[in-house]
């Protein structure tokens, strides 16, 4: 149980709510967050650390820079995803983040600049 409340602390918190809520659509890294949330990067990192410890997030170290996701699943039921169903869709911050989560896709696609 007490990991239970620890898990839902560690998710009780806006900004790491928002990262969260963008890992959930795509796979990024802690650059990419810190750009699309306007958070320091060390901010970042530290709640991304934080959201790794209670199983919210995976690290994927695949690319050159290692890139975080939303965990699916899992033996606690799904707790992450309940957690972003939760996020309300009419929210500034999710809108925002989520117009800005668009742009570095957009970005990724049409590569590197010549």
């Amino acid at each position: 149980m007490l990991t239970l409340v620890n898990r839902v602390r560690t998710a009780a918190h806006l900004d790491r709510l928002r990262i969260l809520g963008l890992c959930a659509h795509a796979d990024l890294t802690v650059g990419e967050l810190a750009d699309i949330t306007s958070l320091p990067r060390e901010q970042v990192r530290r709640h991304v650390r934080r959201l790794v410890r209670a199983n919210f997030l995976c690290c994927n170290e695949q690319r050159p820079q290692s890139s975080y996701h939303m965990q699916a699943g899992g033996k606690d039921g799904g707790l992450a995803q309940l957690v972003v169903d939760l996020l309300p869709h009419d929210d500034g911050h999710h809108k925002r983040d989520l117009q800005r989560l668009e742009a570095i896709q957009d970005a990724r696609l049409k590569g590197p600049p010549a």
